[in-house]
């Protein structure tokens, strides 16, 4: 097998937080979301669903042995591994899946509803395809960011609960650009989210995390009730009557 030197994301995220006493920069969520982003529309190309993405799941190299020790994650390099719960839906683009599988902290709602409910499976008949994954590398990117999960939950149904309100929060520190990336993925409903396609053109990926607008000065009181059911559009965050439902240049 080849030989990943990094460890997992999470261990990566451990690490640095103790060394820094902070989760990762825009910069560095910028620099791998971009590399798993990519492999991500490299599977959904072939129609391959991973229905386990997680921090854990997601492995880091480093080609110098001084950027490993020193957790230099601006040179990580990105491996998406373990894909025991991948499926494979047919060219039909109305193809869907309905197993209840993956990790309940980063499972899509519909699927977490299913594993929660799994004793009464004949109620829940809704399924879903590839849009699944974005919703986990949207907790993923969070997690990267802010230090801890979006949905930080004791239980199962607390974390249903918390899930299905559907606010989360955000420092004021952050960029337009990564709310508005962080919003694109976290939508309840999945035919709101990005596609992997639509994700690698966001200005949080192509724009230089210098040139980003920064929330202290655009609507900053707006950045604590960030909702996945209310925020249906990927700038709704910032003004309610902004309706952009697609991104400049796609």
């Amino acid at each position: 097998m080849e030989y990943v030197n990094g460890g997992g994301l999470s261990d990566c995220l451990k690490k640095y937080m103790d060394k820094h006493k902070s989760a990762f920069s825009e910069e560095i969520v910028q620099h791998l979301m971009r590399q798993i982003i990519d492999a991500l529309h490299y599977i959904h190309k072939k129609k391959i669903i991973h229905r386990d993405l997680k921090l854990d799941n997601i492995m880091v190299n480093f080609d110098r042995e001084k950027d490993k020790e020193n957790l230099n994650m601006m040179k990580a390099k990105i491996k998406i591994i373990d894909f025991g719960f991948a499926t494979k839906l047919s060219a039909d683009k109305n193809d869907l899946t309905y197993s209840a599988v993956g990790s309940p902290i980063n499972m899509d709602p519909i699927i977490l509803a299913k594993f929660a409910k799994k004793k009464d499976m004949s109620t829940i008949n809704q399924g879903y395809d590839e849009k699944a994954d974005i919703w986990s590398i949207g907790t993923v990117c969070y997690e990267l960011l802010i230090g801890k999960a979006v949905f930080d939950a004791q239980s199962m149904g607390d974390l249903v609960d918390k899930v299905e309100n559907g606010s989360y929060t955000l420092p004021k520190t952050v960029s337009k650009e990564i709310v508005s990336f962080l919003n694109g993925m976290l939508q309840y409903d999945a035919k709101f989210r990005l596609s992997s396609e639509e994700l690698l053109k966001h200005p949080f990926l192509t724009k230089n995390v210098a040139d980003f607008t920064r929330m202290d000065a655009v609507r900053a009181s707006k950045i604590n009730n960030a909702n996945i059911k209310k925020n249906k559009s990927i700038w709704a965050i910032f003004n309610n009557e902004e309706q952009f439902t697609n991104i400049e240049g796609i």
